[in-house]
């Protein structure tokens, strides 16, 4: 077996199936996955092993690699229920990493003359390919580092189960054109080497590694640009019908005080007649007036919001009590108002119905120290609080792609006031702390 057909069959793939997998791990992975995993490994090692020795071509040699990629792609189609396109992209992303590893050893060889050739094409015998442990050394340091930063800088920003999507297609290709051309160029090089070439080996291999740098930054920010792109949309959205339910819920509940308070007078009337049991009346009268909350804060939009949510509580048993100073808050937008504090009460209330009903408690409490604006919300958490983006605890609901918008906006607006979130359990209470300065806005 020749050295090239020794890497081509077992340490091509088992490079690049590791740097693969470094991307796609995370995303969602189909039934018997075990299985499958086996199965699939075992299919990439025996198609690389099976697949011809073509002629001493560069396009021959390119096409060779390319070929069982393209078969790795199919094998992780086979193992992840996700899209072709985030598939696709993972793989990818995989033998950019696995190629630039590949160039950074292939130049390293060449600086110490650790070979005739360059690289793993030689035509000379397999065990050839590391002929000491310092090499192998060398080639383990190179591979591992080259990963791991690569795991870091990149693998890390994919949000996990969440399909890959890009606006910018052309960008993409543009980095798989990159890469393509970086391969060929490669073998170019290895086949037809320059007399006492090992400048130009060396310039051509950084050539290729900093190509391969383009090709992930390029790749990876038209995808994470999408995604903020994606975030932004729905939070507009859900900006838009904020502001829409803010302006109803303040019309219905200025309707509903204005007619228990006429119900309210007509009871007391037909008791002052003893026509009814005045037992009855009071206590129709105690029923009527849980919607006759009329709450005066001094802000009108945390007066909706606060009315509102008070009716919800009591309806599901939930003790809700609130101390807040809503002159403070004149200096915040009623939509952002009316977005931050409903979002804070409906986590609270989703956490806190969860519970038996004596531990339904949320407390809320709003002042101002100075320009200071503080904001605590506490209730009972029955949860284990799993951070995820920015620090934020991950939604516990299966559909993550279309939930866990709640505490991204109350951040945003945050961020906006040139405010701070702080989010935390403590003794099976979980307590939200935020400092808003909205004079600074």
């Amino acid at each position: 077996m020749s050295q090239f057909e020794f890497y081509k069959s077992f340490l091509f793939v088992l490079e690049l199936l590791a740097a693969e997998s470094m991307y796609i791990y995370r995303f969602r992975r189909r039934s018997f996955f075990v299985l499958r995993t086996i199965a699939g490994i075992s299919a990439c090692f025996l198609f690389a092993w099976l697949f011809p020795v073509l002629p001493d071509n560069p396009f021959f040699f390119a096409l060779t690699f390319l070929v069982i990629f393209l078969f790795t792609v199919l094998v992780a189609k086979f193992l992840f229920r996700e899209s072709w396109f985030t598939v696709i992209f993972c793989c990818f992303a995989g033998y950019t990493t696995q190629h630039m590893s590949y160039e950074i050893y292939n130049i390293l060889l060449t600086l110490m003359n650790a070979t005739d050739s360059a690289g793993f094409y030689g035509q000379t015998d397999f065990l050839q390919t590391f002929p000491n442990l310092f090499v192998f050394a060398v080639y383990m340091t190179v591979y591992v580092v080259s990963y791991f930063l690569c795991y870091m800088f990149f693998s890390t920003k994919l949000a996990p189960k969440e399909s890959i999507d890009v606006k910018k297609t052309f960008i993409f290709i543009f980095s798989i054109f990159i890469l393509i051309v970086d391969i060929l160029l490669n073998s170019i090089v290895v086949l037809y080497p320059l007399k006492d070439g090992k400048l130009y080996v060396i310039i051509i291999g950084l050539y290729c590694v900093l190509c391969c740098i383009i090709s992930l930054y390029l790749q990876f920010e038209v995808a994470i640009r999408r995604r903020i792109e994606t975030t932004f949309d729905f939070m507009q959205k859900m900006w838009e019908k904020t502001r829409s339910q803010y302006e109803i819920s303040k019309e219905n509940i200025e309707i509903i005080n204005m007619k228990c308070h006429d119900i309210k007078h007509q009871i007391r009337s037909l008791g002052k007649d003893g026509t009814v049991d005045p037992k009855v009346l009071r206590e129709l009268e105690d029923r009527i007036s849980i919607y006759d909350a009329v709450v005066k804060t001094g802000n009108e939009s945390l007066d909706v919001i606060l009315i509102e949510k008070s009716l919800l509580c009591n309806k599901q048993q939930i003790n809700f009590n609130y101390i807040v100073d809503g002159e403070s808050l004149k200096y915040i937008r009623d939509e952002d108002i009316y977005a931050l504090f409903g979002n804070i009460v409906d986590n609270a209330i989703e956490a806190v119905l969860k519970l038996p009903p004596s531990q339904r408690i949320i407390d809320l409490h709003v002042k101002s120290v100075g320009e200071m604006i503080s904001i605590r919300e506490s209730n009972y958490f029955s949860d284990t609080l799993v951070r995820g983006e920015k620090g934020l605890p991950q939604t516990t609901k299966s559909d993550r792609i279309n939930h866990g918008f709640g505490l991204k906006s109350i951040q945003y607006i945050c961020e906006k006031y040139d405010g701070s979130l702080e989010i935390g359990t403590e003794d099976n209470t979980f307590r939200l702390q935020i400092i808003l300065f909205p004079k600074r806005k």
